[in-house]
């Protein structure tokens, strides 16, 4: 219990042992239905049944143990460990959306944007760099249902390296940016293409942007100042993954 108290927190943690916490039942029976290897499950004793199937990797504790070690307020009784798949950053071009997510410390937008590209494209990557939430913490796993598993995630050190790339391979490299610097594109972007999005706080560093191939923008009223990356980033994939003329 102890090594799964330091998953949930650490990410140093789930790094050095290659795996990540499924808090809930909902999230564990999505990965479970999406083939994903549970390694353990600790559940209590009358959510035991439902996963008999599991053996020697079930583990019964009692509730108030799970909602001590969980990081939700109270536990419905089900938590897993699953192995965590890393993709190259040179496989990603074989993604129909790569998220480029710059900056995004908020658990929520990030789980709102990979759930929203899911939900729009077929295969979905997501270049991870210095200063965005770790994709594998409890709270963007929970914001996905447990459909992490589902998409090609790749760690860089440096965004701009990794973009240089993504063009030389072929990839659309977008900015999404304030309103006054751009527009929704009359045409979607051709598949593969990479969204940039940052923070609602900082947005996206100058040089990134001007290294990308086109900018967009999300037309709003003049009472509203931003929308939050979660939010600005789902109406832009919904509007990338309209028909081309």
């Amino acid at each position: 219990m102890a090594h799964l108290r330091e998953l949930i927190r650490s990410r140093i943690q789930r790094r050095s042992t290659g795996t990540y916490v499924l808090e809930g039942r909902r999230s564990v029976d999505q990965a479970m239905d999406l083939a994903v290897e549970i390694e353990l499950l600790f559940v209590t004793e009358d959510r035991a049944k439902s996963y008999q199937a599991l053996g020697d990797r079930l583990r019964i504790v009692t509730e108030k143990r799970l909602t001590q070690i969980s990081s939700l307020t109270s536990s419905d009784g089900v938590v897993g460990i699953a192995p965590m798949v890393m993709t190259a950053a040179d496989e990603l071009p074989s993604q129909d959306c790569i998220l480029v997510p710059v900056g995004v410390q908020d658990p929520g937008n990030l789980g709102t944007l990979l759930r929203s590209a899911l939900a729009f494209y077929q295969r979905v990557g997501l270049v991870v760099g210095p200063a965005t939430v770790d994709p594998f913490s409890p709270k963007v796993v929970r914001a996905t249902t447990g459909l992490i598993s589902l998409v090609a995630v790749s760690e860089v050190g440096d965004y701009s390296s990794c973009l240089e790339a993504l063009g030389r391979a072929g990839v659309t490299r977008l900015a999404l940016v304030p309103q006054s610097l751009g527009s929704l594109p009359v045409d979607p972007p051709a598949t593969p293409f990479a969204l940039l999005v940052g923070s609602e706080a900082h947005g996206i560093d100058g040089d990134l942007v001007s290294g990308c191939d086109g900018v967009i923008s999300i037309p709003q009223k003049s009472q509203v100042e931003s929308l939050n990356a979660g939010v600005a980033g789902s109406i832009a994939l919904f509007h990338c993954a309209q028909p081309r003329s």
